[in-house]
């Protein structure tokens, strides 16, 4: 959450400071994201928020950072116009980065940090919450309208077609005190893609019009949450602690029909079927070899689609190197195609398998988790 001075004669919003929200986390997607540690099942929070231009996003792993910028007000001049309190259906809003009080209008085929769904009717809400002489809200109040409001706002916009896993949530801009004191009312729900400090990150093309599906390019390291040994949903650096390695994405329009042929969703079934086609074959390109594959004692994993998410458009798997580890993922650092480390140990190949068998000793798998039907386990380590 956002904290501000409590000096009333405070006037310079530039000098408001970035405070991490310390509510516990509800539920949190970092439970939900990939309990099967095997069938990945990408997600993401849902529900985000942005504060006066800035991001609050209040739900799952995110963070209500944000900074509140102002506008050029004068101490006695009302609040002045610019592209938030301007902006309409359709528009799409950026600012640079570490500075969202100057929010500008750009195409939404350049990059952004906000789509604008809607507006949000004040007069619809109790009483006289939003009248001139009414006080401001404050976050946690502007977060549960958002949280009330927008879903219905976004879901309009889309046409009921945002996929709740994938890598855009909901948010909503509204005025920080000093605008809201220089009589600003304007909120705005919308579309963001949030980053790992909570803070809206860029993206291009309008949501509507784009596969929502999480896409990292192959070699790609998603963060640990090591306490709980689930993926952060971030790419980092393959020296730093991690849960998977990506070796690419598959597009399951191929076999299954895209956005507009109608087809209906695949079950996962289906999905491991044709993904237990390609993602091995994959894995063991990207490592350079099934020997060198066989040598990291890694999984060959994939992601699999929801019925929400195909029916939003998204079509893209993500295939993947990992290990199950007490629940969660086995904590790598390192490339798997060089120095790789598995909870802090480098990793040790079983012997060859004997004569006539025909499939490697699986890893175990925490109780309640079964293997991808077709999946062939890598060796354990």
């Amino acid at each position: 959450m956002n904290s501000y001075p409590e000096d009333p004669d405070f006037e310079n919003p530039d000098d408001w400071v970035e405070v991490p929200d310390e509510r516990p986390a509800s539920g949190g997607w970092q439970q939900r994201l990939l309990a099967n540690p095997v069938r990945l099942m990408l997600s993401a929070v849902v529900i985000g928020a942005i504060v006066a231009g800035a991001i609050a996003l209040a739900m799952g792993v995110f963070n209500d950072n944000g900074s509140v910028g102002g506008t050029d007000i004068g101490e006695n001049e009302r609040l002045a116009e610019n592209a938030f309190t301007q902006s309409v259906t359709g528009d799409c809003l950026d600012w640079p980065a570490g500075d969202p009080g100057k929010p500008t209008k750009v195409a939404c085929e350049q990059k952004h940090r906000f789509e604008v769904a809607g507006p949000l009717n004040t007069a619809m809400l109790p009483g006289s919450e939003f009248g001139d002489s009414a006080t401001w809200p404050g976050a946690d109040r502007f977060a549960t309208i958002r949280d009330e409001q927008c879903p219905v706002i976004v879901n309009d916009y889309l046409n009921g077609k945002l996929d709740p896993q994938g890598r855009f949530s909901v948010g909503m801009m509204y005025p920080s005190q000093v605008q809201w004191d220089k009589g600003a009312r304007e909120l705005r729900c919308g579309l963001q893609s949030t980053g790992p400090d909570g803070g809206a990150i860029q993206f291009v093309g309008r949501v509507a019009e784009q596969d929502q599906s999480f896409q990292w390019p192959a070699g790609t390291c998603i963060g640990i949450d090591r306490p709980t040994k689930k993926p952060t949903g971030f790419p980092v650096s393959c020296t730093e602690p991690h849960a998977f390695q990506t070796t690419g994405t598959v597009n399951l329009a191929a076999k299954f029909g895209d956005a507009r042929s109608g087809k209906p969703w695949p079950p996962v079934a289906a999905q491991n079927d044709y993904l237990a086609s390609i993602c091995p074959v994959q894995a063991t390109r990207f490592m350079g070899g099934q020997n060198k594959l066989d040598a990291t004692t890694l999984n060959v994993q994939w992601s699999v689609l929801s019925e929400p998410s195909w029916l939003a458009g998204s079509r893209t798997a993500v295939c993947y190197l990992g290990l199950p580890d007490g629940g969660g993922f086995a904590t790598l650092v390192g490339d798997a195609r060089s120095t790789l480390l598995i909870n802090g140990k480098l990793p040790v190949p079983p012997p060859a398998a004997p004569p006539g068998r025909a499939l490697p000793t699986p890893v175990p798998l925490p109780p309640g988790v079964a293997p991808n039907p077709e999946e062939v386990p890598a060796p354990a380590g």
